[in-house]
């Protein structure tokens, strides 16, 4: 049962960050409120009063520019599953997108409450790290723009600082002749992980790779010493590397059990999907070619 609260409805991001800095820790952001309602009902986090920013215009919006795609706070992940300038310039993460728990969520869920979040089992912010994504947070005096794997520093923790939100995530394209792929395994509509994969071959090899693995463990984590290793290889020769490279894995990601699947599951299946989605992505590629 929820406790009695007051919404705020600050007309812009400077005056929800004032409401932020002045009510501390009796107030949360509310946005699409997926997330935010339940653990409320629930009554696993309390709070005074909602700081309701879905009526902030800068933060609605979804716009092309100086080749990256700025995407605000508070555009719902249904809209970015479906809009046109996404599907054309970031069609992996459409695609990562459209997998977010039913239409249900995504039709009210937004990705800034998503990133805030950062719930351990959760789609977005895997697909963003392969983009090389930035989030712009605001403050009371200050903005600030940090890279998406700076942003996401632990299980249900960011790098907000108290009366800061985030305003935009910002995410440049794939580069040029590189294919995608965005893979997952769900139960329950629950990610029990999720693989993000971009690539480009030349002359048969690798020319350049980026892997990110999320939901094995407490946040998504870009696989850097992984890409490292195959980088100029064969596809063969990679998805050989990707599949011995469960010690790695297991270090890195500090993979937990829970009720989506057991420890040595996740890293079994984190390593055939792996190899699955890089295969997609350069199969993209040659499609694009």
């Amino acid at each position: 049962m929820l406790r009695p609260f007051r919404v705020l409805v600050p007309s812009s991001a400077p005056e929800a960050a004032s409401e932020l800095a002045r009510l501390g820790d009796k107030a949360k952001i509310y946005a699409g409120g997926a997330e935010l309602l339940l653990l409320l009902r629930h009554g696993l986090i309390e709070a005074d009063h909602l700081i309701n920013i879905k009526h902030i215009p800068s933060l609605d919006r979804i716009a092309w520019d100086a080749g990256v795609l700025h995407i605000g706070a508070t555009v719902t992940h249904h809209r970015l599953e479906t809009d046109p300038l996404v599907c054309e310039h970031l069609p992996m993460f459409a695609q990562a997108e459209s997998q977010v728990a039913t239409i249900r969520v995504r039709n009210q869920g937004t990705l800034g409450g998503n990133l805030c979040f950062n719930d351990p089992h959760s789609d977005p912010g895997t697909a963003l790290l392969v983009y090389e994504a930035k989030v712009t947070l605001a403050g009371q005096k200050k903005e600030r723009k940090i890279p998406i794997d700076e942003f996401l520093i632990g299980m249900y923790t960011t790098a907000l600082e108290a009366d800061e939100l985030l305003m935009e995530v910002q995410v440049p394209p794939l580069p040029p002749e590189w294919g995608g792929a965005y893979m997952r395994i769900h139960r329950l509509q629950r990610p029990t992980l999720g693989v993000a994969a971009a690539a480009r071959m030349q002359n048969n090899c690798l020319e350049g790779v980026r892997l990110a693995l999320g939901c094995v463990g407490p946040m998504p984590r870009r696989l850097v010493e992984l890409e490292a290793k195959i980088q100029g290889l064969t596809l063969d020769e990679a998805r050989r590397i990707i599949g011995e490279s469960k010690a790695y894995l297991s270090e890195y990601l500090q993979p937990v059990d829970d009720l989506l699947g057991s420890t040595e599951y996740k890293l079994h299946i984190s390593r055939v999907l792996l190899g699955r989605a890089l295969s997609q992505a350069v199969q993209g590629n040659k499609y694009e070619e």
